[in-house]
């Protein structure tokens, strides 16, 4: 009896240590998200923001101009009971989360000139996340409306009023 534990107890172990054929590397992850250095114009990695302010975008910057998320180890976007992600040709471009309390709102992130912007939403939760909603931020704001299952466009919008649309996959959990 305590041999077959045993053999059992091993074959768990190994069974659990095994990764899935499919699964992605770190690298791929990396690669997919971005990794957590850019190269600055003299060739020397530079850091990457990894936390989400709330603030206006770099002054420099268009707030047209998404860019691919990145590292967003550092982004706060308070309790949540789901997210969705935004993304165009497997970039993620916007990432978002809600609490389930739908007296509650949302919050995402998107990466402008550079610097990872919180958003806010309404009160409605993470349903309200789910089924399309708007986020405002400093002098702009991102409307994701759904088009399909896991389809949705999004549309920025600037303190002049000015919009630009994207289409792109919209993916919750």
């Amino acid at each position: 009896m305590r041999a077959a534990l045993i053999i059992g107890a091993a074959l768990l172990v190994a069974a659990c240590s095994q990764e899935p054929a499919n699964s992605e590397s770190a690298d791929d992850f990396a690669n997919r998200v971005g990794a957590p250095w850019s190269v600055s114009a003299g060739g020397v990695p530079a850091p990457v923001e990894t936390t989400a302010v709330k603030a206006a975008p770099p002054a420099s910057a268009d707030v047209f101009q998404l860019e691919k998320l990145g590292n967003i180890g550092g982004v706060d976007l308070g309790p949540r009971a789901g997210g969705c992600t935004f993304s165009v040709g497997g970039q993620e471009m916007l990432i978002a989360a809600a609490p389930a309390d739908r007296a509650l709102p949302g919050k995402a992130t998107v990466r402008i000139g550079g610097q990872l912007l919180l958003l806010d939403a309404a009160p409605g939760g993470i349903e309200e996340v789910r089924s399309g909603t708007n986020f405002t931020g400093e002098g702009f704001s991102a409307l994701v409306t759904r088009t399909g299952a896991d389809r949705a466009s999004l549309t920025i919008a600037d303190a002049a009023g000015t919009q630009k649309a994207f289409a792109g996959n919209w993916v919750c959990s």
